[in-house]
């Protein structure tokens, strides 16, 4: 079904030929269809009169981030980020058409972003009286700004796995790591042609945007080159905690191979007294007849134990430690997310 809008107020959905007639002196135009079933593709591909690139792009949903200027309207793809109930975090692909006075935007899915605008439109209807070109730059924000708190989310789920790590790695944490980087890589696999994108769509090379939009969408790039950063920052960190995780185990399995071979060397002498005088020869069977002997025996074995733990612990000793850095103190510094900008605004 497709939610209509006009000056940005709710209407009943149009008819093919009164879309096709729209002008922009009737007012600001506003068609949604998320999720679009395949009638409502028809219906706008008809009313709209979309070139066929443009409808098979639309009903095939495999796109990067692109624009095509075509005579009539503006083809755009970008992305928002999607949680599903699972928890995997989705790229939701949304197109958007601009025209002279009329704006459509199409997804396969429900969008949170796109969704908000719209409610937004129901307290605030001069979001959608501003003409065509500044409803299609909050639009762009929305999307854009609907990765922060996916970045948040991200940021949050490594500190708690660099604490896990100090404290005591397992297989789930490895788990977390693996699936930290595919998310990340999916972002960056879209945000760095978004960016790119929107860098475009913010120069002179636009003509159908006007100048006032252009200047808000310097600053939707600007959003999209610091979520660019970030997550290259993040990916960075998530590479060096697998690699700090893989040396943890090692550590781990070096101090437990310490451990038993300490054991070890403890009982060698003791096996090597009981195997030797355990031998039935006649001359170490009457040489070890007496209660002397076995007190003898016993002792040496309790001196062998001592004697073995007293030179482990000075070899031990004697390996010199790694010396301890004697320079300033180092503060590593993360880049702040945009929760935090908000909370440091917040309190000046």
């Amino acid at each position: 079904m497709i939610n209509t809008r006009v000056d940005g107020r709710p209407v009943n959905q149009l008819s093919s030929e009164e879309l096709r007639s729209w002008t922009a002196q009737r007012g600001l135009l506003w068609l949604d269809a998320s999720p679009a079933e395949p009638a409502d593709v028809e219906y706008l591909s008809t009313a709209l009169q979309l070139h066929p690139t443009v409808i098979e792009d639309i009903e095939n949903r495999n796109q990067r981030p692109k624009v095509d200027d075509f005579d009539r309207y503006m083809f755009v793809v970008l992305f928002g980020t999607v949680r599903d109930t699972t928890g995997e975090l989705l790229l939701a692909e949304v197109h958007i058409l601009l025209g002279d006075g009329w704006l459509a935007t199409v997804s396969d899915t429900d969008v949170p972003a796109l969704r908000q605008l719209w409610a937004a439109c129901d307290k605030r209807p001069e979001i959608g009286q501003a003409g065509a070109s500044m409803l299609f730059h909050r639009i762009c924000d929305s999307l854009v700004d609907s990765v922060f708190p996916i970045l948040d989310e991200i940021d949050d789920e490594i500190d708690r796995i660099e604490d896990n790590i100090v404290a005591r790695a397992d297989v789930q944490t490895v788990s977390d790591i693996f699936r930290l980087k595919r998310d990340l890589g999916v972002l960056r696999r879209v945000l760095g042609p978004e960016r790119d994108l929107l860098q475009i769509l913010s120069g002179p090379r636009t003509p159908r945007l006007d100048a006032e939009t252009q200047i808000y969408l310097r600053d939707v790039y600007d959003h999209s080159v610091r979520m660019v950063e970030q997550v290259d920052s993040y990916r960075d960190i998530i590479t060096g905690s697998l690699d700090v995780y893989l040396s943890s185990v090692s550590n781990r399995v070096g101090e437990q191979t310490r451990r038993l071979t300490v054991v070890a060397t403890i009982f060698l002498p003791l096996t090597f007294l009981t195997g030797f005088f355990g031998m039935n020869f006649a001359v170490l069977v009457s040489a070890i007849s007496t209660p002397q002997a076995l007190a003898i025996g016993l002792t040496a074995m309790a001196l062998s134990v001592t004697l073995v733990v007293f030179v482990s612990q000075r070899l031990t000793a004697r390996v010199t430690p790694i010396p301890a850095p004697t320079g300033p103190r180092r503060v590593s510094i993360r880049m702040p997310t945009r929760r935090t900008r908000r909370r440091s605004g917040a309190g000046s």
